[in-house]
Order: structure tokens, then C-alpha cells, then sequence
């Protein structure tokens, strides 16, 4: 895992070093005038995984939920656990492939109160053994008087986790990490109210997955 602050640009900054090494083969293969369509092809893949779009949430609502990253949510539970201060909490589990957009962004405005590395595995995140045993991050958050936990499991192709922020406040849609290829996890207040279903394809900082309880 590396901390490496995120940028706005339309190519994420943790693809530059990726993009220009490629960039550079392509320009020799063009020289030398073996293999450059095959380097461009490689070249279009990389600016593609690493491309950053701006995105505007569906609502203007401070209670919503927006997805963290592009991708496929794959399970939704009412789940026992520790993490959270209630027992109780609603799991949301989305599996991000390297052609989706592979920024994490915030799903609220709140407050990052601690982030824990683990070092491990790169398995396929299909795999049940990976979420205890690969690579991954936990971000705790608190929102009003709820918290909620952002979860980073690294996949086969991701070897690195960025993360942006290690505390402090962040925007709703504001992107605080990075993975190429991984699941992420969301563990919410029980009281949440979810808008979607398990096979829905979102979008991060676009797609609206729910709402937080209103409290006052």
C-alpha cells in the first residue's frame, strides 16, 4: 500500500509512471518499425484503466449514499459485527474490474477517523479466502452520529492500494484512493435505507445506493 495523493486530472496520477514507460516502448517500436500497433493497443489499455472522469452525484441530498467505485455489486447483507459501534450493520459489497473506473471516492461528506493497512494475499477476489487473507485497507468514518467503514480488498492485478488521506474531513464524491483491480466494501449504519440490488452495475460518486437515517 503507498500514500500518494490523488489528483483531478483526466488520467489519475498513480497511472503516470505506467503510461509514459509505455508510451516511450511505443515511441521506440515506431523507430524501429516492429510491433507499434501492438504498443498502441497496450498504450489505449493503460490510458483506459487509469482514466479519471469528473462525476456529478444523481442527488443533491447530504443523507444519500453515493458508490465508491465503478463496479458490480455482488452481495447485500444484514451482517453481526464489531467495526461499527452498533452490532449490527448493512454490508454492500462491490466488485470493480480493471476496465471500470478505478477511483474510491467518499460516499458522504464525513470525517476519516482512521485508516488500517493489512498486508496479504493477492487472490482472486472471487475467492472467499480473500477477504481475510489479500491485501487490503480499512477507512472508519464517522457521519453525523453514525460511523461507517470503507473497505479495500486488493485483487489479482492491483499489487498496490493508494490511499489519498489518512485523516481529516472529505466530500461526498471526493476521491480519497485508488485499485486497479479489487472489491469494495461498504459497512453502514443498520438503520440505512438502500435503494438498489445485488447485480446492479453503479457508479462512483455518481450512483446513489441509499440513505443514511436522519437523526438530530
Amino acid at each position: 500500500m503507498r500514500e500518494q495523493f490523488t489528483t483531478t486530472q483526466i488520467i489519475a496520477k498513480e497511472g503516470w509512471r505506467n503510461i509514459a514507460i509505455v508510451f516511450v516502448i511505443f515511441l521506440l517500436s515506431c523507430w524501429v518499425d516492429f510491433g507499434s500497433h501492438v504498443m498502441f493497443i497496450i498504450l489505449l489499455i493503460f490510458i483506459t484503466v487509469y482514466r479519471n472522469p469528473e462525476r456529478i452525484a444523481e442527488e443533491d441530498d447530504p443523507l444519500a449514499i453515493l458508490a465508491p467505485i465503478d463496479g458490480k455489486i455482488i452481495a447485500i447483507e444484514r451482517v453481526e459485527s464489531n467495526l461499527l459501534d452498533d452490532t449490527k450493520c448493512l454490508y454492500i459489497k462491490i466488485r470493480s474490474l480493471p476496465f471500470d473506473v478505478s477511483m474510491i471516492r467518499s460516499p458522504a461528506s464525513a470525517n476519516i477517523v482512521s485508516v488500517k493497512a493489512i498486508h496479504g494475499l493477492f487472490l482472486p477476489p472471487h475467492k472467499k479466502e480473500a477477504e481475510k487473507l489479500n491485501e487490503r485497507l480499512e477507512i472508519n468514518c464517522s457521519f453525523q452520529k453514525s460511523s461507517f467503514i470503507i473497505r479495500i480488498v486488493a485483487g489479482v492485478f492491483a499489487r498496490k492500494i493508494y490511499f489519498a488521506k489518512n485523516r481529516g474531513n472529505i466530500k461526498a464524491g471526493e476521491r480519497i484512493a485508488f485499485i486497479t483491480d479489487g472489491i469494495v466494501e461498504l459497512f453502514l449504519p443498520f438503520d440505512s435505507r438502500l435503494k438498489l440490488s445485488i447485480g446492479d452495475y453503479v457508479k462512483g460518486a455518481k450512483s446513489v445506493i441509499g440513505y443514511f437515517a436522519y437523526k438530530d
